[in-house]
C-alpha cells in the first residue's frame, strides 16, 4: 500500500464549502489592521529589534501572514465554481482594477489632503509616485492570477503548476535586490523580480514580487486538490502538521537567533524577498498552522459559523475597507493633530481591533447592498 493510499482516495471526497478554511481566513482576517497600525503606526527603528511591534510586522505579518493568504488564494480556486482559464483571468483583470481603485482612496485622496494641511512634501508628495504604483497584495494577486490562467490554459496537472512555481521562486531568488537604476524601471520591475534600492526618491523595493511569491499560489493549488481527496482530516492534519510545525519553527528560530538568511532578518522588507528554501519553509509553517483551525472548527458552535463565513466570502473588502481606514486615520488624522503617526503598543493594537471590526461590518453591508442589487437586476430581467 502505498502511503499515499493512507491520506488521499482517488475521487474528490470534500466538496463543497469547508468551514476550517474560513475559521483559516478569519485569523488572518481580524490581525490585517492591527498589524498595519503597528507597521504605519511605530519609529522604524522599533520595527527591527524584538518587541510587540516586531511580532506584529515581521511575525504576524511576516512569516505567518502574507504567504497564508495567497496558499488561501490557490485552496480557493480548486473550491470556486469559477474556476476556467477564461475566469480565472477575468478575475485577475478585476482584481486589478481594484487595486487600482483602492490605492486612489488609500493613497492619493489622503496624500493630496494631508499635503493640503500641513504642507509637507516629503511625508504626502514625494513617495506617493511609488505608493500608487507599487506593487502590494492585490497587484500580485492579479498578475499571478493571469499567470495561472495560462497554466490552466495549457491543461497543466497541479504538480506542474507546483513545479512551475518553484521554477519560478528559483529565478526569483538569482534576480533578487536588482537595482536599474531607475526611478521608473524600477518599479515596473519591482511587480515581476526583487528590486531594493537607494538611487531613487523615495526608496523604492517591492514587496510581493511575482517570480518569488507565486509559489504560494501554486501550492495553495495543490493542497486545495490534496483536501478534496483526504481520506481522514483528523490523521491528516493530526499527522503531517505537527512535523511541519517542528521543522518550520526550528528553522525560523535558527535564522532569527543565528542572523542568517532574510526571512528573520532586520526590516520590514527583507521576508518579501525570500529565497525559496525560506519559501518552502513559510509552506510548512502554513500546513503545520492548519490544525489550529482545523479543531476550532469542530468546535466553534453553530451560531458562529455563519459569521465566520461572511467573514471570509468578503475577504477582498474588509482588505480595501480597513486599508483606506488605517492610512486614514494614521497616516493623515493622527499624524496632523500630533505631528507624527506613532503610537504605543497599546493604542496601537486596540485601534487596530477597532478597525478590524468597523472593517468587517462594513464589508458585510456592502455585499448585502450588492446582493440586493443582483436581486432587483434579476427582477427586472425576469418582468
Amino acid at each position: 500500500m502505498k502511503i499515499t493510499d493512507k491520506f488521499f482516495t482517488k475521487e474528490p471526497c470534500n466538496t463543497g464549502r469547508q468551514f476550517e478554511f474560513d475559521v483559516f481566513k478569519f485569523i488572518l482576517i481580524y490581525r490585517l489592521a492591527i498589524v498595519h497600525v503597528f507597521v504605519d503606526g511605530t519609529p522604524p527603528a522599533l520595527l527591527d529589534v524584538p518587541g510587540i511591534p516586531y511580532y506584529f510586522d515581521s511575525i504576524v505579518g511576516g512569516v505567518i501572514g502574507p504567504t497564508r493568504f495567497m496558499i488561501a488564494m490557490g485552496v480557493g480556486l480548486v473550491y470556486s465554481r469559477h474556476g476556467s482559464p477564461k475566469q480565472v483571468f477575468q478575475r485577475g483583470i478585476k482584481i486589478g482594477i481594484i487595486g487600482i481603485i483602492l490605492n486612489v482612496f488609500r493613497y492619493l485622496i489622503p496624500s493630496l489632503v494631508g499635503y493640503g494641511i500641513s504642507g509637507n512634501v516629503e511625508k504626502y508628495i514625494t513617495p506617493l509616485p511609488y505608493l500608487f504604483f507599487g506593487n502590494d497584495i492585490l497587484q500580485f494577486a492579479s498578475l499571478a492570477m493571469i499567470v495561472m490562467s495560462l497554466l490552466l490554459y495549457l491543461k497543466l496537472n497541479p504538480l506542474k503548476i507546483l513545479a512551475v512555481g518553484l521554477g519560478l521562486s528559483i529565478l526569483g531568488t538569482v534576480f533578487n535586490n536588482v537595482d536599474f537604476h531607475n526611478n521608473v524601471l524600477n518599479v515596473i520591475m519591482g511587480h515581476i523580480i526583487g528590486v531594493e534600492t537607494v538611487s531613487g526618491d523615495p526608496y523604492i523595493y517591492s514587496d510581493f514580487p511575482l517570480l518569488t511569491w507565486f509559489i504560494f499560489y501554486a501550492f495553495g493549488y495543490v493542497l486545495g486538490h490534496c483536501h478534496q481527496r483526504l481520506k481522514s482530516k483528523d490523521l491528516f492534519y493530526n499527522t503531517v502538521c505537527p512535523i511541519c510545525i517542528v521543522i518550520s519553527v526550528a528553522f525560523c528560530a535558527w535564522e532569527f537567533f543565528g542572523g542568517f538568511g532574510m526571512m528573520m532578518g532586520e526590516g520590514a522588507n527583507v521576508f518579501y524577498h525570500m529565497n525559496t528554501i525560506e519559501a518552502i519553509i513559510c509552506i510548512l509553517a502554513c500546513v503545520g498552522f492548519l490544525i489550529i483551525p482545523f479543531h476550532l472548527s469542530k468546535i466553534i458552535p453553530e451560531k458562529l459559523k455563519k459569521p465566520i463565513e461572511s467573514v471570509s466570502r468578503n475577504i477582498n473588502s474588509i482588505y480595501c475597507i480597513h486599508w483606506v481606514i488605517v492610512y486614514w486615520t494614521v497616516d493623515m488624522l493622527i499624524y496632523n493633530i500630533k505631528g507624527d503617526p506613532y503610537l504605543e503598543p497599546i493604542p496601537a493594537y486596540f485601534l487596530g481591533l477597532a478597525i478590524t471590526i468597523i472593517s468587517m461590518l462594513l464589508a458585510e453591508a456592502w455585499s448585502q447592498i450588492k446582493i440586493k442589487y443582483k436581486r432587483k437586476k434579476a427582477y427586472e430581467k425576469e418582468r
